[in-house]
């Protein structure tokens, strides 16, 4: 068994090179210490952590690429390892916002989803306070006609910032070709609201209809945009697909879920109405996460389109 005195290597027989450095082997003494080149002068080795195969039994720290302390090493233990000065470390995966759900447990996790959306409404909370100022006044200023595309870009944007992408104010223009669909669904979940709310006016019981079924909207509204936009789908199948699942499992939780984020999202700009372009981002960066946990992320590079 055979060791390169220069990365450590373990080399097979008839080697006359490295294949980790590219050494030659067939230096002694004087020769190979010439060779052998310094912190300073070593390559940085940008390869995955898979492509080099460290000796076994060998006191490793954290990153494999690493150099010999004894350019002699035994049979018996190999070379001891110590990370070079300009020593590779593999690029770490972005950490999830909160721990998955264990088995068993209800897949509503209203406080991580209020959480994790404010840590990712703080990742770029600056652009997206003005993308929601900017939506609202377009929305506005077009008789709601661009509310429901600017509310997706809205979604686009928290995606890609709990993707650990580059978000851009044009994402909140980026529609993916599902214009017309995110306007269709937005007039129809704001008709049902109209209708609800007009009804409330014919009585008590009709004013307990109408607060019964306004939390449902808000929640079945924050997982259908993000659904349109992240599958291949229309504003029929999303809404049905969403309305589905909201009815069909923990039915009441989802009215609590509903009735919080429109409250914390009312609650900006009660107080101050400043505060609204802080809440309304943070709870659609919320619905977001909430969207991730109940559907998944269908296409991981769809926010690149």
């Amino acid at each position: 068994m055979n060791w390169c005195p220069n990365c450590g290597r373990r080399t097979e027989e008839g080697e006359k090179f490295c294949r980790g450095c590219g050494m030659p082997l067939d230096l002694t003494g004087e020769e190979a210490s010439n060779w052998i080149l310094s912190d300073s002068d070593r390559p940085t080795l940008n390869l995955p952590p898979q492509h080099i195969q460290p000796p076994k039994n060998v006191s490793q720290p954290n990153s494999p690429y690493t150099r010999p302390v004894n350019p002699n090493p035994t049979a018996e233990t190999g070379p001891t390892y110590i990370p070079p000065a300009n020593f590779y470390i593999p690029p770490q995966p972005p950490q999830p916002y909160y721990p998955p759900a264990e088995a068993g447990q209800s897949h509503i996790r209203l406080g991580d989803w209020l959480s994790g959306g404010w840590k990712v409404y703080s990742q770029n909370w600056l652009m997206m306070s003005v993308a929601t100022f900017l939506s609202m006044i377009l929305s506005f200023a077009t008789a709601g006609i661009l509310a429901g595309p600017l509310l997706m870009g809205l979604y686009r944007m928290a995606f890609k910032n709990m993707r650990q992408e580059r978000v851009e104010m044009n994402d909140l223009f980026n529609w993916s070709g599902k214009f017309w669909q995110a306007v269709l669904a937005f007039v129809i979940f704001l008709l049902v609201h109209l209708g609800f709310s007009g009804a409330s006016r014919g009585g008590p019981l009709a004013g307990m209809l109408a607060f019964a079924i306004s939390p449902f909207l808000v929640s079945a509204m924050g997982l259908t945009m993000p659904y349109l936009l992240e599958r291949r789908t229309d504003a029929a199948n999303a809404i049905n697909d969403v309305g589905r699942m909201i009815f069909s499992r923990d039915a009441l939780m989802w009215w609590i879920v509903g009735l919080v984020f429109s409250a914390i999202s009312a609650a900006g700009f009660a107080g101050c109405f400043i505060g609204g372009f802080v809440t309304v981002p943070w709870m659609i960066s919320s619905s977001a996460v909430a969207y991730r946990d109940v559907f998944g992320f269908d296409d991981p590079n769809r926010t690149n389109q």
